[in-house]
Formats: C-alpha cells, structure tokens, sequence
C-alpha cells in the first residue's frame, strides 16, 4: 500500500493516482546524453569512437544500468494523487517531503512542457495557492489531462 493511501483522512477518497513517467530518462540516455557525448567529444574523434573496445562499451552500460536503477527507484518512491478533498505529493525513500493542499486552497495550475514533453506527452504542473504554498507534479504523464482534474475539482 502507498503512503497516500495509508494516510487517508475519513472520507477521503483518491481521484487519481500517478507516479513519474520514465520517459524523460529514456529521451535522456538515449537521445539527448549521445549527442552531448559526441558533441563533447569534438567531431574529429568520432572515427575513434567508432572503433569499440570492451572497455568503452563495458563503461557505458554501467553508467546506464547506474543511471536506470537511481531512476526507478525515484519512481517507486514517489507519488501524486488528487483526492475529493486535497492534492498530494510525495517524494523520496529516506528522506520523506510530502506536499499538501486543500483544492479549495488552489489559486493557480501552471502547465510545464518542453518540446520532447509536448511530443511524447509527459510534462510537470506546479500547483499553487494562498500565500507562498506550491506543491508539484513533476515529469508525469498525460500532464494536461490531469491539469483538467485538477482544475475541475477546486
């Protein structure tokens, strides 16, 4: 059972329930960290880098595999939901920071998407509302979707 569901007040009930999308670290360590690699590199070692050694290649799915655990664990560890009464977020495994806000407290539902988030539908919403209070979403899926609940129900 998730920490959002264990902490429920009376009569409370979860609308939705949504985790981090792994998109982003899939563009990330795919797409994005290749081009950095090469272009780093200078274009003039591409023709070395071409020329695998074990050693190379051993080197870079470690860093992948490093990279993929450190991100599904952060995926596990984190969670968003919007109940009948609140908007929730929590995140991490060790140190606990869980954000709160009644929806009748909600002032402002901000909608954040770059250019692989509008492609591949992921992006992040900060919630904010009276006084300095904010509590966020970051890199869900279907962003706009849940930007809708959330506005729908405060």
């Amino acid at each position: 059972m998730s920490y959002i569901e264990n902490n429920l007040n009376t009569g409370e009930k979860i609308n939705h329930f949504t985790k981090p999308s792994i998109k982003p670290h899939i563009i990330f360590l795919f797409i994005l960290a290749p081009i950095a690699y090469v272009v780093l590199l200078g274009f003039g070692e591409i023709v070395k880098l071409l020329e695998p050694t074990i050693a190379k290649v051993t080197c870079l799915i470690i860093l992948a595999v490093i990279y993929l655990v450190g991100t599904f664990i952060a995926i596990h560890v984190t969670e968003y939901a919007i109940t009948n009464k609140r908007v929730i977020s929590k995140k991490g495994l060790i140190v606990r920071d869980v954000a709160e806000m009644n929806l009748s407290s909600i002032e402002g539902v901000n909608l954040k998407q770059g250019i692989f988030g509008r492609i591949f539908n992921f992006g992040a919403i900060n919630i904010s509302g009276r006084g300095t209070s904010n509590v966020n979403f970051s890199e869900i899926d279907k962003p706009v979707e849940i930007r809708k609940k959330i506005k729908h129900k405060s």
